[in-house]
């Protein structure tokens, strides 16, 4: 059954002092595909001059352009009501590159041994093989904000035994392709949560399925999806250079709501 979801977020980025020239990349709204279905969207970029749209190499919406005058804040997100199918499932050609380490999930020993501790069987399909790695890494990782930093690896991750949902989805990626099967990293929002989400799609048969490995689950619904890649660096929601020396802080808020339920989940 489809669902019909509301959500509103938004990033606010606060200097210490006036930066000027600011060039940015964003990927801060839902992609369509058919899984989910923009019924409404909206965006806010501010300050910013011209502002462009495209779309990068993975077909992930992307905005860029730069606020060139003095500015101590800069805020950028998007609302809008996408309506969700039941099954979380993409029917798209296989591309190769899924299927080869990238920089954040090369395996190291570690992720190898844990591969050899999982037992598959020739009758099981893909989504079961999946689950079993999942259930293998939930086991070995605790979830620990603040524990490790967006250059993490999925091995050092691994290593440490804890992370967040990025380097939980950057050790299952490198599991699954380690065992033969194509993974990407997704980058998105989910029903239940306040703050922006990582999760995994691997590949059975003629589509793309997905899992989320920080929650030890497969997905049917419930996820709206922002963007793909090889791992986080192909999704990061926001780059940016600018002129100035001045440090950064981060204000998040997000809300996501079912439209029938009408529960609004926030947090900033």
């Amino acid at each position: 059954m489809d669902k019909l979801v509301e959500y509103h977020y938004l990033t606010k980025v606060v200097f210490s002092e006036k930066v000027h020239s600011h060039s940015f990349l964003l990927r801060c709204t839902p992609s369509e595909n058919e899984y989910q279905k923009i019924e409404s969207v909206s965006s806010r970029i501010a300050p910013a001059g011209e502002v462009f749209r495209a779309s990068d190499c993975f077909g992930n919406t992307v905005y860029y352009g730069m606020a060139g005058e003095p500015h101590d804040s800069f805020e950028f997100g998007s609302s809008g009501t996408v309506r969700l199918s039941g099954l979380y499932a993409l029917k798209e050609p296989l591309a190769g590159i899924f299927l080869y380490p990238s920089a954040f999930t090369a395996p190291d020993s570690g992720i190898a041994a844990l591969l050899s501790s999982v037992r598959f069987s020739a009758s099981e399909t893909v989504s079961e093989k999946v689950l079993k790695l999942c259930s293998a890494l939930f086991s070995r990782m605790e979830y620990a904000p603040n524990s490790t930093t967006i250059e993490t690896t999925a091995a050092e991750a691994l290593r440490a035994g804890r992370g967040v949902c990025q380097d939980y989805s950057h050790a299952l990626i490198s599991l699954c392709r380690l065992s033969g099967i194509a993974a990407r990293y997704v980058a998105g929002f989910i029903e239940g949560e306040g703050c922006t989400h990582a999760w995994v799609e691997y590949y059975d048969k003629d589509c793309w399925r997905a899992a989320d490995p920080t929650h030890n689950r497969l997905i049917e619904t419930g996820y709206i999806k922002l963007s793909h890649g090889r791992d986080f660096d192909d999704c990061s929601i926001e780059r940016g250079v600018f002129s100035g020396a001045a440090k950064q802080r981060l204000e998040i808020s997000l809300q996501v709501q079912e439209k029938s339920a009408g529960v609004s989940l926030q947090k900033s």
